[in-house]
């Protein structure tokens, strides 16, 4: 059995000390490369699929593009290209991969095709720290190991946000008379004080800025005061490791102090947020639920990624069948007309951790999947939630013309392929937040989901009267 390794990733290059990454770049496209320095980059998401054909093997997936990896047909470098797994071991286009472990956080990746290593590319040229299998042996200056980080640990949060406690209130600055306590006291999610950003370390912590003085949070290293200007992740005491609870709740883990933040009463101060020494573990006063600071949301200048699209699950449908017979001595031209439901579903969804609930304008196409491509068309303006199912039906008809033999019943069946699609996509997002102003930002986390039938087709089959 092969080694445990998390379904979904980060991979560390240990030479490089950067993440791993999907290259969108048109030369080195679909190249993987070890230069990222952000651990939450979307491009930098895989999954790891344990090998029908040996549990000791894996395929490897890139979750932006929905490729596997590979490696290049006349060289060695890995690119996420496969459509499907090929895991007959043969091929140059094998898909497998075989994990040694190293530690339980570090491992090395033969490929099993070839028998090498997968290696951080050593080289000052345009492939410089894109990844290569050409070495079966260890290499001494580690270049072959890779230390993985378990997605589904990472918490991506939205910027502009309130903080609601387990009583109910939201989190404000008292900020008077020298009293920086931030207490769980405040009724109004539109009270100025209320208001934080945050900010997404390298390495998945985060930092908290508070919006009505303008300062980050510090643990002090018990209670939380917003009283620092260094929005420098390099002290511990002003970076916050968040996790993911139910909903929209999280919990903070406190860099400082290792302890969790949470609705505290202590020495005569009650309510206020703190890092308590006693807080090892996430109790009820720790549950932190997030709402965003924003009245209206418009996604626009939406750009699919159709060179990165990937269409699976294919099947065919029968969506009507009509039999016609022709009981004369001569062939006859007959008209058969068919009725059928010709049904599709979609949507779009992002990388944000929280479900925010909140209904946006968008301006954006819908893709769908073609006789031999896919191609956006319909322009599509209405109010949306992301991550909600579209799915909608139309009641048809076709009218098909048949020969029919002398004495003869022939079936004409109308027939479609029904297949599903993901396309990863940019947008710009526009934020009208509950103070007025507005934040704008370019966004390429996005993916779309969509099912369609297509490649409409009819059969026919005779039988003797």
């Amino acid at each position: 059995m092969a080694p445990v390794i998390p379904r979904f990733c980060v991979l560390k290059s240990n030479f490089g000390g950067k993440y791993l990454r999907y290259v969108r770049e048109e030369k080195q496209h679909r190249y993987i490369r070890c230069d990222r320095e952000d651990i939450l980059d979307p491009f930098s998401k895989f999954k790891v699929e344990r090998a029908k054909s040996n549990k000791d093997l894996v395929n490897i997936r890139c979750c932006y593009s929905n490729k596997y990896w590979r490696r290049t047909e006349t060289d060695d470098y890995i690119v996420a290209a496969a459509d499907a797994v090929e895991e007959d071991t043969s091929k140059w286009s094998c898909t497998l991969f075989k994990p040694l472990a190293n530690d339980d956080i570090t491992f090395r990746f033969q490929h099993v095709q070839n028998g090498n290593n997968v290696c951080y590319f050593r080289s000052n040229d345009v492939y410089g720290s894109c990844l290569i299998v050409r070495f079966p042996f260890e290499q001494t200056d580690g270049t072959d190991l890779f230390t993985i980080t378990d997605w589904e640990s990472l918490v991506i949060l939205p910027k502009h946000v309130a903080i609601k406690g387990d009583n109910g209130k939201y989190l404000f600055y008292r900020g008077g008379g020298g009293d920086d306590h931030m207490e769980f006291g405040a009724t109004d999610i539109g009270d100025n004080r209320v208001g934080e950003q945050i900010f997404t370390n390298p390495d998945g912590s985060i930092l908290v800025k508070h919006d009505s003085n303008g300062k980050f949070w510090r643990a002090t290293p018990n209670w939380i005061y917003p009283i620092t200007t260094d929005a420098s992740d390099s002290d511990p005491a002003v970076s916050f490791w968040p996790i993911k609870l139910e909903g929209n709740a999280i919990a903070l883990r406190s860099k400082g102090n290792d302890r969790f933040l949470r609705r505290t009463d202590y020495g005569g101060t009650v309510n206020c947020l703190a890092a308590a020494s006693w807080a090892t573990t996430i109790d009820r006063q720790s549950h932190l639920v997030l709402e965003e600071l924003v009245k209206v949301r418009q996604i626009y200048d939406v750009e699919y990624l159709l060179d990165d699209a990937t269409i699976y699950d294919e099947s065919i449908l029968t969506l009507a069948r009509s039999c016609v017979s022709n009981s004369t001595q001569q062939t006859q031209q007959i008209e058969v007309k068919m009725s059928y439901t010709e049904a599709w579903k979609y949507e779009w969804t992002t990388s944000t951790s929280t479900s925010a609930s909140i209904s946006m304008k968008v301006s954006l196409g819908i893709p769908k999947i073609m006789d031999s491509s896919i191609e956006v068309n319909e322009k599509w303006e209405k109010e949306y939630e992301w991550g909600t199912t579209i799915d909608g039906s139309l009641q048809l008809t076709k009218t098909i013309p048949v020969s029919v033999p002398p004495m003869t019943k022939t079936t004409v069946s109308l027939l479609a392929t029904l297949g599903s699609c993901n396309v990863p996509f940019s947008y710009t997002q526009q934020d009208t937040l509950t103070d007025g102003n507005l934040d704008v930002s370019v966004k390429h986390d996005g993916v779309y989901s969509g099912v369609n039938c297509f490649k409409f087709r009819t059969e026919t089959s005779e039988e003797k009267l």
